[in-house]
C-alpha cells in the first residue's frame, strides 16, 4: 500500500461523533494490519472501523452480506438475482421488481472484476498510514453540508446521491471508487442498513473517492465553513440579497 501522503487533518475540525474513515481496496493481503475476527455485512464495516482503535481488513470469509458479490469476490447467487430474496412482498411487491433492481445496480454500478478486489483495510483517521481508495464521513446535515459544497467550491460539481434500495453497499462503497463520483446518503434509507441498526436516522454518509480527496481537502482548508448568509437570519439574508442583485444590476448598465 502507499504510505498516506494527503494531509488531512483539517477533517478533525468537523468534530464528527463518528470518526472519519479511511478504506482501501487491495488484491494481496495487507501487511501490519490484523484480519477482522468476527463476521458482518459490508455495510456494517465503516460503523466497525469507527468503534475500534486500530485498522483492521476483511476478507470475503468475514462478510456475511451480499457486499461479497459488491466487490467481486463471489459471483451473485442465482437466486439473489432472480428476486427471490426480497420479492413476495418481503420488500418488492413481486420477484420480478427485486429482480430489475439487481439488473440496475450491475447495470450502473460497474462491478470489480473478479478476483481484482480480495482484501479491504479501514482505518480511522487518526490511525490512517495508507492513501485511501475511499474517505467516509458520517455526521449531522450542517456537516455534510460543508464537505459536500467543499466538492462544490472550486468545480461547481452537483450534488448527486446514487443509491439503491437494497445492496445499497454496491452505490455506497464500489460505484464511487469505480465511477470516481462522490456519493450520500441520508441513514435510515436504505433497507439493510436500517434492518441492521448500522446508524440512527436522520445523517448524512458521505463517500469521497481518491479522485475527489485532494479537491475537497483543499477546499476545506480555504473556504469559509459557514458562510454569514446562514448567520444573518431570514429577513437580513433577504435584504442583502436584493441589495447585491440591485448593485449587480447598475453595475451592468454602466457597462
Amino acid at each position: 500500500m502507499i504510505p498516506l501522503q494527503t494531509e488531512l487533518s483539517i477533517y478533525k475540525k468537523l468534530n464528527l461523533e463518528r470518526p472519519a474513515v479511511g478504506m482501501k481496496y487491495l488484491f494481496n493481503r495487507p501487511e501490519g494490519i490484523k484480519q477482522l475476527d468476527k463476521s458482518l455485512a459490508f455495510c456494517e464495516m465503516v460503523k466497525e472501523a469507527q468503534q475500534r482503535s486500530d485498522p483492521f481488513y476483511f476478507y470475503k470469509e468475514n462478510e456475511e452480506c451480499a457486499g461479497k458479490n459488491a466487490l467481486g469476490m463471489e459471483e451473485t447467487s442465482v437466486a439473489a438475482a432472480a428476486g427471490q430474496v426480497g420479492g413476495g412482498g418481503r420488500i418488492f411487491q413481486d420477484d420480478r421488481a427485486n429482480s430489475n433492481l439487481i439488473y440496475s445496480v450491475y447495470e450502473n454500478f460497474p462491478k470489480p472484476v473478479k478476483g481484482t478486489i480480495n482484501y479491504v483495510a479501514y482505518a480511522q483517521l487518526d490511525k490512517l498510514a495508507f492513501e485511501p481508495d475511499l474517505l467516509v464521513i458520517v455526521g449531522t446535515a450542517s456537516q455534510a453540508e460543508i464537505v459536500m459544497r467543499a466538492m462544490s467550491y472550486t468545480t461547481g460539481e452537483l450534488y448527486r446521491s446514487v443509491v439503491s434500495t437494497v445492496f445499497a453497499c454496491a452505490s455506497l462503497y464500489v460505484y464511487p471508487y469505480q465511477t470516481g463520483n462522490v456519493n450520500y446518503v441520508v441513514t435510515g434509507m436504505t433497507f439493510g442498513m436500517r434492518s441492521k441498526e448500522v446508524y440512527p436516522s436522520g445523517l448524512v454518509l458521505i463517500v469521497i473517492p481518491y479522485h475527489w480527496i485532494p479537491a475537497v481537502t483543499q477546499s476545506l482548508n480555504v473556504m469559509t465553513w459557514v458562510p454569514e448568509a446562514f448567520t444573518q437570519g431570514r429577513d437580513k439574508f433577504v435584504k442583502h440579497e436584493k441589495k447585491v442583485m440591485e448593485d449587480l444590476e447598475r453595475g451592468a448598465g454602466n457597462r
